[in-house]
């Protein structure tokens, strides 16, 4: 990311660039769509010290993914 590219943006670039990278729906599932998201998957350089919002999973789909890809989840409690 230029953050000098972002300053020297006029109000038109910024409103787009700023719309570009928050399209995500905050509470459906990325999935099938219901409104009941309860996880975001992010990703995560840290070469370069940025995280990313990827998308949202409600539960179903969530474990979906986890079964999918091999992996358990963490607990958290």
């Amino acid at each position: 990311m230029d953050l000098n590219k972002i300053r020297n943006m006029n109000d038109e670039e910024l409103q787009r660039y700023l719309s570009s990278i928050s399209s995500r729906k905050d509470n459906s599932c990325y999935k099938c769509g219901k409104t009941n998201a309860n996880y975001t998957i992010n990703v995560k350089s840290r070469k370069e010290a940025q995280q990313k919002k990827l998308c949202c999973l409600c539960n179903k789909c969530y474990n979906e993914l986890l079964e999918k890809i091999e992996i358990n989840d963490i607990i958290w409690n």
